[in-house]
């Protein structure tokens, strides 16, 4: 259990299951998108269960050298009880923006107790195809994104529609190293949301079609659209919380801080 609740803070924007397929509209090209969804930025998270703290996460987005590409990172690091189950995690996401569509270019999974459950994506846009373990080579759809990236995709939906929230359900396509998996998501309205941030005004975004299970996840407007709280939750009672500890500030490319 504690093994899949850390590997879930990594998917703010998708739940741990995903369904093989779903119905729903697929997200379309991030026509005239704000500079604003892809500016950088860094936050720091806890990771609990009801009273017991598992970890701490942090997300980083920073730019690349190429025009118009960033590079969005995540790692977790387990506490206490935790550590007996897993070690620290990493993933990175190296994607550019091309013809208003995210691209991923390259995206990595690490962990350090168990390497051999590593790997590397590196995706070729002009033939389509997704090279991972082992070199095998996959055919993808044009709508494909790694698992980080489609955070960014649903914040960007958001940043492009201050005013009228998209409330209808979104299909995501993510490109896992074995398979690819389709998440239904849905923007259900604004609330106000406790952290240790302290109280924020936040859009409730859920994923859908799963009545047994669910991801609920709060991204502030005020913050630049990043989440700042994440329930998931089984048969209604909450499993993992994942919040936010302190309001995040501004980075450059140089100012990387790793986990405390």
């Amino acid at each position: 259990m504690i093994r899949g609740l850390l590997f879930a803070a990594a998917m703010l924007a998708a739940p741990l299951h995903a369904q093989e397929s779903a119905q729903g509209d697929a997200p379309g090209p991030i026509t005239g998108h704000s500079t604003a969804a892809f500016a950088p930025w860094q936050a720091a998270y806890s990771l609990t269960r009801g009273p017991l703290t598992l970890g701490y996460a942090e997300f980083q987005l920073t730019p690349a050298a190429e025009d118009g590409c960033h590079v969005y990172r995540y790692d977790a690091k387990p506490v206490g009880l935790a550590r007996l189950f897993i070690g620290q995690l990493h993933e990175i996401s190296e994607f550019c923006v091309r013809d208003g569509q995210i691209r991923t270019q390259r995206f990595e999974f690490r962990r350090d107790d168990e390497p051999e459950d590593s790997f590397t994506l590196h995706f070729d846009w002009d033939a389509l195809t997704v090279r991972g373990p082992g070199d095998k080579q996959r055919q993808i759809p044009e709508d494909a994104m790694d698992r980080l990236a489609i955070q960014l995709a649903v914040r960007d939906m958001l940043v492009r529609n201050p005013d009228a929230l998209p409330t209808q359900p979104r299909n995501f396509t993510m490109i896992e190293d074995d398979r690819i998996k389709t998440y239904t998501l849905q923007v259900k309205g604004r609330e106000t949301v406790d952290t240790p941030a302290g109280q924020l005004d936040a859009i409730r975004v859920e994923r859908v079609k799963d009545a047994s299970k669910t991801t609920i996840f709060w991204v502030a407007p005020a913050l630049g659209y990043i989440p700042v709280r994440v329930e998931q939750r089984k048969n209604d009672s909450e499993v993992l919380s994942i919040a936010l500890r302190t309001l995040p500030a501004k980075r450059t490319a140089t100012e990387l801080p790793g986990l405390e």
